[in-house]
């Protein structure tokens, strides 16, 4: 007799309650929720910190003249990438501020120019001799927090629809499946990416996040290859998308001779 079929055998026949695990709850869910809110500021704030000064820079640098203005400069490293701050009063007070990643020059000495075309924009050499790798540590960093987000929301949005399917599915009678999962290991964080079919017969992606420490992680049938393997899951009576049970056997409520059974037929 097959593992399935073994399985099959022992497996409770009556309904089983399904519930989340840590990792789903809707408090980790706000979690997420404010680490996405996060990212997105810090985008927006990198973008609008320095592209605005990038673009002043470009539209000097295409006709610039020298210009006898108080300058001050000031440079530091921050994670890792050097910021310097400028700030410039010209001959009839304004003061400009603004911020720039670069370099300072070994001699401390910068050049302040102006645009001929608009004597309004100005800036140092130091911002127009930078203007290329600004633009790519700026588009870079922009670039990481925003994929961060794009992270944050799919986990969010996938892990809201496995709750759909936990709700549906709780109180039925389930059947036992052997599901292939892709696995991450994230700290304490185990998360099994894996993809099914819905009731149209669509293809879904689905995943299931564990605490190392509560719930143990999926239980693994066979070998691994490559963070590659088959998971015990449960499945509803009117929705075929598997719910990964945990090594635990907290997913369900399960009693601890139904676990002794399961665990008998796996070993």
């Amino acid at each position: 007799m097959g593992l399935m079929n073994k399985l099959v055998v022992v497996f409770p026949t009556r309904p089983l309650k399904v519930m989340k695990l840590k990792q789903e709850s809707s408090l980790h869910q706000i979690r997420r929720i404010c680490v996405a809110i996060i990212f997105f500021v810090l985008a927006m704030f990198i973008a609008l910190r320095y592209y605005p000064g990038l673009i002043d820079d470009y539209k000097i640098s295409h006709n610039p003249v020298v210009v006898d203005y108080h300058t001050e400069v000031k440079c530091h490293v921050r994670a890792i990438v050097e910021n310097c701050s400028m700030k410039i009063i010209t001959n009839t007070g304004q003061v400009i501020k603004r911020d720039f990643l670069g370099g300072i020059k070994r001699n401390n000495q910068v050049v302040t120019v102006a645009s001929a075309d608009d004597p309004s924009l100005v800036t140092i050499d130091l911002a127009i001799d930078n203007m290329l790798s600004q633009f790519v540590i700026t588009t870079v960093f922009t670039f990481l927090f925003i994929l961060l987000v794009w992270m944050s929301l799919v986990v969010i949005l996938r892990t809201h629809k496995m709750m759909k399917v936990i709700n549906e599915i709780s109180g039925q009678r389930l059947t036992p499946a052997i599901v292939p999962i892709k696995l991450t290991s994230y700290g304490k964080t185990i998360t099994a990416l894996y993809q099914a079919k819905n009731a149209q017969g669509a293809d879904v992606k689905c995943i299931a996040t564990f605490n190392k420490n509560s719930s143990g992680g999926p239980i693994i049938i066979g070998d691994m290859t490559k963070n590659k393997c088959n998971v015990l899951a449960v499945i509803g009576q009117n929705n075929p998308i598997p719910i990964l049970l945990d090594e635990n056997f907290t997913r369900c409520d399960f009693t601890d001779s139904e676990i002794q059974a399961l665990i008998e037929v796996l070993c």
